[in-house]
């Protein structure tokens, strides 16, 4: 399992791919699996309170997920209304066959501050006074 520190700006948009290799670098079939990415105030809470869970069941390559890799994507409204601040999160699997669960990345996840609170039209230009 994988330790990393993450941060997003507040209201941003991410996108976070992860793939699936065995030990000899072939990726896994992960068609039936279920990602969860889960972020709290606390580890220790229950998932019920989670500021922010993201599940993902189906995969968007062209092999239905033989390709081992799935995509975790946020979007504005997931933390627009979360307080700044150091989260907890991890990323966890439930495999299809085994149905075996597992952890494979947590850490602290910084929601950081933005400045600008209006997105912009794509486009257009903007004016200078």
């Amino acid at each position: 399992m994988a330790y990393k520190r993450l941060s997003l700006t507040r209201g941003n948009s991410h996108t976070y791919g992860v793939t699936f290799k065995n030990s000899a670098g072939i990726p896994y079939n992960i068609k039936n699996w279920v990602l969860k990415f889960t972020l709290k105030t606390n580890y220790d809470l229950p998932d019920s309170e989670a500021s922010l869970q993201k599940i993902v069941t189906s995969f968007d390559d062209t092999t239905s997920g033989t390709s081992g890799s799935a995509q975790i994507s946020l979007v504005p409204s997931d933390t627009i209304n979360l307080d700044v601040g150091v989260y907890d999160y991890d990323i966890s699997v439930t495999t299809g066959s085994a149905n075996e669960f597992i952890t494979v990345m947590k850490g602290r996840f910084d929601l950081e501050y933005g400045v600008t609170k209006t997105p912009g039209t794509a486009g257009t230009t903007g004016t200078t006074p």
